[in-house]
Formats: C-alpha cells, structure tokens, sequence
C-alpha cells in the first residue's frame, strides 16, 4: 500500500494549495516547475518574460484566493507549477510564509455512536 502525503503550498503566508497525493505524485507536482519554464522557453519567450508571466499570475491567483473568487484545480495546477519556477528561477525564496511542505497523511476514521 503506497503512503499518503500531503503537499500544501503557501504564498506570503496563506495557504493557498493542498494536495493528498503519494510519493511519485509529489515528484510529478515538484516537476511542474521545471516544465512551466521549459514551456515558456520553447515557445520563443525570454526567460525574464516567463518570469514577468509567472509574476503576474501568482499574484492574481493569490488575490482570486484571498478574496474568495472561484478557483478552478487547473488553476491550482498552474499556480503550483509557477510558484516552484519562481523558486527555481530564485525570484522567490523559500522561507517561513512562503514555500511547499510535505507531510504524513493521517486518515480520520469517523467514530459511530451507536
């Protein structure tokens, strides 16, 4: 049986993404950076245009988020993917308010009463 984890992404303090996923899905979520760039790259666009594209996407999904507009998975998706361009492009660094974590999934079982 694979373990579950979860990876929660935060940005300036909020946690803005979760996922509950195991080993090799985290590995594909942490890829997502590598080839946002890749993408970004293959399409003609400067690096320093990616990272103005990045830029201006996770700060509009962080405004999408904080001021409880709708928020679609593929936008998590994306904003995921960015936000760990950002960090591989050091444009963001890592630290207490902003960043991943990964932790142990602990299944709930919900007590019956009966």
């Amino acid at each position: 049986m694979k373990t579950k984890k979860y990876i929660t992404f935060h940005y300036k303090g909020r946690l803005l993404s979760k996922y509950i996923t195991d080993d090799a899905g985290i590995q594909k979520i942490l890829d997502r950076g590598n080839r946002i760039v890749l993408e970004g790259l293959r399409k003609g666009q400067s690096l320093s245009q990616c990272i103005i594209t990045f830029t201006n996407y996770l700060n509009l999904f962080y405004q999408r988020r904080t001021n409880g507009k709708r928020v679609t998975k593929t936008d998590h998706d994306i904003f995921t993917g960015v936000l760990l361009a950002l960090m591989k492009c050091k444009r963001i660094v890592e630290d207490d308010r902003t960043g991943y974590i990964i932790t142990k999934y602990k299944h709930r079982k919900l007590s019956s009463n009966i």
